[in-house]
């Protein structure tokens, strides 16, 4: 039995997925809490304006946890170590 490339694949692109996503949360988390910590911007545009910031945060951690927990499902069905015939189809 060897490694099974695709399982290392989905590994790596498990954990290239979780920095990405790391990264993108930390992109609007600043953001955010500068918005909502302090009166940056006042009046019904600055509402709707933090409500869509806040909507479009909590949308890309919604649709990001989707994705990592596809890849683990997938993770979790693929072998870790196959037969080199077996290889040969993940290849």
């Amino acid at each position: 039995m060897i490694e099974n490339p695709r399982h290392q694949e989905l590994r790596q692109a498990l954990a290239r997925v979780r920095q990405l996503v790391a990264q993108l949360e930390a992109a609007l988390d600043e953001p955010y809490k500068q918005f909502a910590g302090s009166a940056v911007w006042v009046g019904p545009a600055a509402r709707r304006f933090g409500e869509e910031l806040s909507h479009q945060r909590q949308r890309l951690r919604t649709q990001a946890d989707k994705v990592i927990r596809d890849l683990e499902e997938e993770l979790a069905r693929t072998p870790e170590k196959v037969s080199p015939e077996q290889s040969r189809h993940f290849g």
